[in-house]
């Protein structure tokens, strides 16, 4: 076997592994997380509260995008303590 296809070989198998292991770990990690931000909007009142996790390309981030109905406030106080949570990049709030 020639160098120059052990190497990609080795790259495809590489990308495999890591592609797979992303589709499987990131699903838990971001229902741990969510479940978390969840907790910090129902503690300040906020019913009708979601929290997404990707962007409108459809990219998955560590940064909470916040929406509900609540004062502006409530969403400051929400979005600077769920900025505060292990594991969360950031947060902001969005319009629906």
């Amino acid at each position: 076997m020639s160098p120059a296809l052990k190497l990609l070989t080795g790259l495809a198998a590489s990308a495999l592994v890591a592609r797979a292991g992303h589709i499987y770990f990131s699903q838990a990690l971001l229902a741990d997380l969510g479940g978390r931000a969840g907790a910090v909007m129902a503690a300040h009142g906020i019913t009708d509260g979601a929290v997404r996790w990707t962007d409108a390309r459809g990219y998955t981030f560590r940064m909470a995008l916040l929406s509900g109905t609540a004062a502006p406030a409530t969403r400051s106080a929400v979005v600077a303590q769920v900025r505060r949570l292990d594991g969360i990049a950031g947060a902001r709030w969005e319009a629906r």
